[in-house]
């Protein structure tokens, strides 16, 4: 199951969340920022995915100066259209 989620455009992220049964998490982040922000975008990751109890997935993240929420909030969008949900209650 895949979902995605963003724009591949400045200050925001295209990110793609496939979902597996096994192999943990996977996270690869594309940034030219990464050097200086790399660990605070992927505790941002991290912790989208933890918030919604994902343990198994490959998580690619295209970064264009965005944010941590806007990370936060597009991993958590890519991964309940993954799980097929229109909408999901906090």
């Amino acid at each position: 199951m895949v979902g995605t989620a963003g724009f591949e455009r400045e200050q925001d992220c295209l990110v793609k969340v496939t979902l597996k049964d096994t192999g943990g998490l996977n996270i690869h982040i594309n940034s030219k920022l990464k050097l200086l922000f790399g660990k605070q975008m992927l505790e941002a990751v991290k912790d989208a995915a933890n918030e919604l109890k994902v343990e198994n997935a490959d998580i690619e993240v295209s970064e264009f100066g965005s944010l941590d929420f806007a990370i936060r909030a597009r991993v958590k969008t890519a991964i309940r259209r993954a799980r097929g949900a229109k909408y999901e209650e906090a």
